[in-house]
């Protein structure tokens, strides 16, 4: 059962900050099992009984969904140790492309989780975009639900210039992105080192749950 994380966590991570490389990871091994990979772990097992009721269709295999203590060494010859860890239910898209998936994130910064868009360039943004246009009334019910929760926050890059201005305003503040995630981002306060963490993602991952099946149809399962 997941029960939070607990100092063993902060103090690798401090360790890899002060000398990122494999012998300091070798070193604070223990910190390391006892404040990242066990927990997160527990936490990947939690999320994979509520994920298989949300959608088959997302990936659930641990070694796909869970961080890996090293970074690629081709692209981080400098820090080949993560500074970070995640855990990740994308969507199984056949292309790779335009994945919706929901995210937990944690660094020494903090942690952010709630649901992105992997891989997405602009003819991904144009078929969500499509999508809300042709199903409008749909659109704003699952805008509006996802609004009254106030889990999540819509980020990403908006256009310089309006697009859309002739669209309702609600289904403007999405029309107008080049890109579009739903996030909370926190600090890692007294909900880090217990259970209320779960508590919290959980919630966050309902208010979006419909966002999630709007952005599928309109990504995935429009056109086929």
């Amino acid at each position: 059962m997941f029960e939070g994380f607990n100092t063993s966590t902060i103090d690798y991570y401090q360790a890899i900050r002060k000398n990122n490389c494999k012998n300091a990871h070798q070193e604070n091994e223990m910190l390391y099992r006892a404040g990242v990979k066990y927990p997160l772990e527990e936490l990947y097992y939690e999320l994979y009984h509520y994920f298989c009721k949300v959608d088959s269709d997302l990936l659930n295999n641990k070694r796909r969904c869970i961080s890996s203590a090293y970074n690629d060494a081709r692209f981080c010859r400098d820090a080949p140790i993560k500074e970070y860890f995640y855990i990740r239910f994308k969507l199984d898209a056949v292309n790779k492309k335009n994945a919706p998936g929901f995210f937990f994130d944690a660094s020494l910064a903090g942690y952010k989780l709630g649901l992105n868009l992997y891989d997405l360039n602009a003819g991904g943004m144009e078929k969500i975009r499509d999508y809300i246009l042709d199903n409008k009334h749909y659109a704003k019910e699952v805008i509006e639900r996802f609004n009254r929760a106030g889990l999540l926050e819509v980020q990403g890059e908006k256009y310089k210039r309006a697009c859309y201005s002739e669209e309702d305003t609600l289904l403007q503040e999405w029309l107008e992105r080049r890109r579009i995630s739903f996030v909370h981002e926190d600090q890692l306060g007294t909900a880090f080192f217990g259970r209320e963490l779960l508590d919290g993602i959980l919630a966050a991952y309902d208010s979006v749950r419909d966002v999630y099946f709007m952005l599928k149809e309109a990504l995935v399962l429009t056109g086929r």
